[in-house]
């Protein structure tokens, strides 16, 4: 395993890992000097037309075999008329959760939940806390720096007591090490 974490790159725009495959397969490549992953390798095509196909154009009469399609306009008083609107039945649903995190909700998404305890304004003992992680690179300990600071700056309330940071292995689809961030509040 050490053996092939010593052949693995990271993509310099968003830090994501880049696997030799990925180099082979020439889905991952260098642009503009930057060495890329797929997804933001992809976004770059795109934004500068390069490898995009144009769109098809439609058929030039009617449906896709090419007949001509007949209009009809339908009288007042039948389904669908322009005076009447079109009413659909609502049948009832139920919603249930499928897989994810608490509550199934998508894994790195935490409901807010009303507790029982009030913050405490002042105070250094902490109420609460939350936990941010990101992968070790530029770009994801920028992004996880804005997502704090906009968590704080969200709510008038956060008083941020102190935090703790650690190193660690984040359990998905890939084995990479974290930065993982705990801010008491």
């Amino acid at each position: 395993m050490a053996d092939e974490a010593e052949h693995l790159e990271a993509c310099q725009d968003c830090g994501a890992t880049i696997y030799p495959e990925h180099l082979e397969k020439r889905v991952a490549e260098h642009w503009e000097g930057r060495l890329l992953c797929p997804f933001c390798l992809r976004e770059k095509r795109a934004a500068s037309g390069v490898g995009v196909t144009p769109p098809v154009a439609p058929p030039a009469f009617g449906g896709p075999t090419g007949e001509p399609i007949a209009i009809v306009e339908l009288e007042s008083g039948e389904a669908g008329a322009a005076d009447e609107p079109i009413r659909y039945e609502k049948k009832p649903t139920a919603i249930r959760a499928i897989g994810g995190g608490p509550g199934g909700m998508p894994v790195g998404q935490v409901a807010e939940t009303e507790y029982r305890r009030p913050l405490v304004k002042g105070s250094p003992n902490a109420t609460r806390c939350k936990t941010f992680h990101c992968k070790l690179a530029d770009g994801p300990i920028a992004y996880m720096c804005e997502q704090i600071n906009e968590w704080a700056d969200a709510d008038d309330d956060i008083e941020i007591k102190f935090a703790t940071s650690t190193i660690g292995v984040i359990e998905g689809k890939h084995v990479d090490p974290h930065l993982i961030v705990t801010v008491f509040y």
